[in-house]
């Protein structure tokens, strides 16, 4: 009888999915399948045994029998949060969002001390532009957990976002208070400043933020957009220079040069920043726009439409894509096409009116209007 209970103790789950887990970490995959395999027939099974056992499969790769054994964990206990936690995680990797939505919130209601199921949950209604409600789960991570320097920083970035500046640049100032050198808050701070129009002191933090890191390319980027809003042409020109230097593949620095030599009237430079920048990201928008009424003026009009089309495609919000083209069109003699483009333009402007009327980016707007690069990081 005692070795039959040794037997059992020995082939329980605790003890299978131990060695299964000892095996992956070996680089033994096919072992640790077959150890999971008995784990998951062995009796008695608990929501944390099934959850072990999901998450194993799930770190070698094997995503719907981890989902099964999410699932079995919480038929086993409809409470156990980290199932449903593990569960959301690999519903919204198999782009399953609204199912790992849902389960990823059922984790936090769950279990509302754990700021990782938070900061979880927030990044997926980032993903979802959902900011008003990423806002709300990274304040209760930070709460949670005030040390990680990189989840404020998300948290102080997506402040900004929501039209909280003071206490985004608070936040800010939280982590440069231990960490003076984390270029992520700088950066932030600075972005705080471009949205609410204090240029100057925008400079000032992106100034911060290159004497930290000369090497950083978005901080010379975001300077160059502080410089530019102070109408400081030549010296936003050579920090974009830089920018590109340090990182030919930073469209929007091609894109904001590109603006620049439009101000100054270069626009054989222009159209040939704004090819440069459709080469590295053939989806923005908004140089393909700027592209089309480059071709427009120089007389190349079926070329201009296809731009101004594509503008059109990829992003169907922004006025200014449909007035050009309505002008073009015009000119063409398609009249009815014309009186089409310029309707729409004139709705989608008196739209963007009315959301500008309480935005903070009264410095920035327009569709041609250059960007900043965000300061925040990725947390780990």
């Amino acid at each position: 009888m005692a070795a039959a209970f040794l037997a059992n103790a020995q082939t329980a789950p605790p003890n299978l999915i131990a060695r299964a887990e000892a095996l992956a970490r070996s680089g033994d995959k096919q072992g640790a399948l077959e150890q999971l395999g008995k784990a998951a027939e062995a009796k008695p099974q608990s929501a944390d045994s099934e959850d072990k056992i999901g998450f194993l499969y799930a770190v070698l790769g094997q995503s719907a029998e981890a989902a099964q054994h999410f699932q079995n964990a919480i038929s086993l206990n409809a409470k156990y949060a980290p199932a449903h936690f593990h569960l959301g995680v690999a519903e919204w990797l198999a782009n399953n969002r609204q199912n790992g939505l849902a389960e990823l919130k059922k984790a936090a209601e769950l279990d509302s001390k754990s700021a990782e199921y938070q900061y979880r949950l927030g990044s997926a209604y980032m993903d979802l532009g959902d900011l008003g409600a990423a806002v709300e789960a990274y304040g209760h991570a930070v709460e949670l957990k005030p040390a990680d320097d990189g989840m404020r920083d998300t948290y102080s970035w997506l402040l900004v976002e929501t039209r909280q500046p003071e206490k985004a640049i608070s936040e800010a100032q939280k982590v440069l208070a231990h960490n003076p050198a984390d270029t992520a808050a700088e950066m932030n701070i600075g972005y705080a400043h471009l949205k609410t129009g204090d240029f100057v002191l925008a400079e000032q933090a992106y100034r911060t933020v290159i004497k930290q890191d000369p090497n950083l390319a978005a901080g010379h980027y975001d300077l160059a957009i502080a410089l530019k809003m102070q109408d400081k042409l030549d010296a936003a020109k050579q920090e974009l220079q830089e920018a590109i230097r340090l990182d030919p593949e930073l469209a929007e620095a091609h894109y904001t040069l590109g603006i620049l030599a439009w101000q100054l009237g270069d626009f054989a430079e222009t159209a040939q920043q704004m090819r440069a920048a459709i080469g590295i990201r053939p989806e923005y928008a908004e140089a393909h726009y700027m592209l089309g009424i480059m071709l427009k003026q120089s007389g190349d009009l079926d070329s201009a439409i296809a731009e101004l089309k594509e503008a059109i495609r990829l992003d169907p919000t922004t006025p200014g894509p449909f007035n050009t083209l309505g002008q073009i069109l015009r000119q063409k003699g398609d009249l009815e096409g014309s009186k089409e483009a310029f309707a729409t333009g004139a709705r989608l402007s008196a739209e963007k009116n009315a959301q500008l009327a309480n935005s903070l980016e009264q410095g920035m707007r327009g569709g041609m209007a250059p960007k900043p690069l965000p300061g925040r990081t990725t947390h780990e």
